[in-house]
């Protein structure tokens, strides 16, 4: 198992992603940051030109541990300890990246706010290639 990033490293190592020029929040998803580590997402990210650090801590979803009966004041605890209060401060030009599905739902349901895969950035980044750059695209579903 490896992550987009990781992928892209190992099957495509002189490709370069587009320069996106923003502000980067958001959430490396928990087994990933416990399993995998981040360290081929930030150098991806830092050639794309996202800029700032990715929340650490939980969403608090967890699975489906935030669904349970009697889970959802802890689940919610869990993501207001870092990623939404790091959401919220983001400023309008940022990019909110989630990898995970259940970061992606809690931000969605809590915040109100679309999280978005580091792929999704990077391919509206390679189209804006043939339009201008990708800093003058607007900034996606914050």
């Amino acid at each position: 198992v490896r992550t987009f990033a990781q992928a892209v490293e190992e099957l495509a190592p002189r490709w370069r992603p587009p320069h996106i020029g923003r502000p980067a929040v958001g959430q490396t998803h928990c087994h990933q940051h416990a399993v995998l580590g981040d360290a081929a997402e930030r150098r991806l990210r830092t050639e794309a030109g996202l800029t700032g650090e990715l929340s650490g801590g939980c969403c608090g979803l967890a699975g489906n541990f935030g669904f349970e009966r009697g889970h959802y004041e802890v689940s919610k605890a869990c993501a207001e300890e870092q990623l939404l209060p790091s959401v919220r401060g983001a400023g309008e030009d940022a990019v909110v990246l989630a990898d995970g599905f259940s970061c992606r739902t809690q931000l969605e349901q809590l915040a109100g706010v679309r999280g978005r895969h580091l792929a999704e950035v990077l391919a509206e980044g390679i189209a804006a290639r043939g339009s201008g750059s990708a800093r003058d695209q607007s900034p996606g579903d914050r």
